[in-house]
């Protein structure tokens, strides 16, 4: 399959670069087929001092992400966390969630952008959303040709 979609993953060794790259390769098959313009920048990264192990951003556009993930997670929580930021990319890509200065809005069923930025972490439909499919991503990664132990 010929994909135009660009992958970059910087720091940590080899090894982990090439398995969060083989991450975002398959959940961008899974979750987004069809899409062949997306931007993926993945940092890994110590992250001392973040309550997080990984964050999502959008760039200029809705094509373009960044990720951060902590590269000294276990090889079961790195994957299950390059999922779970995955799922956000998704969600941007696919404009479920849009980025405003200061605040994410989340596309309601009634069709509405709505604010839920003021909204407890694990409130947040964004978070909801990506928590439920992080492990379904992930167990199905570990049974694609993509995870090479």
């Amino acid at each position: 399959m010929i994909t135009l979609n660009c992958i970059e993953v910087n720091g940590s060794y080899k090894a982990r670069r090439t398995l969060a790259e083989n991450v975002v390769e398959f959940c961008i098959g899974e979750l987004m087929p069809r899409m062949k313009t997306l931007w993926v920048d993945v940092r890994l990264k110590s992250m001392i001092g973040e309550d997080a192990t990984g964050f999502c951003w959008e760039g200029d556009h809705n094509r373009e992400f960044y990720l951060e993930i902590k590269q000294s997670l276990n090889e079961e929580e790195f994957i299950e966390t390059v999922c779970h930021e995955m799922v956000h990319v998704w969600q941007g890509a696919t404009k479920r969630m849009a980025e405003k200065p200061n605040k994410r809005l989340w596309l309601c069923k009634d069709g509405k952008y709505r604010n839920y930025t003021n909204c407890a972490y694990m409130r947040q439909p964004w978070e909801v959303e990506a928590y439920r499919m992080q492990n379904g991503l992930l167990k199905k990664f570990k049974e694609s040709n993509y995870y090479v132990k």
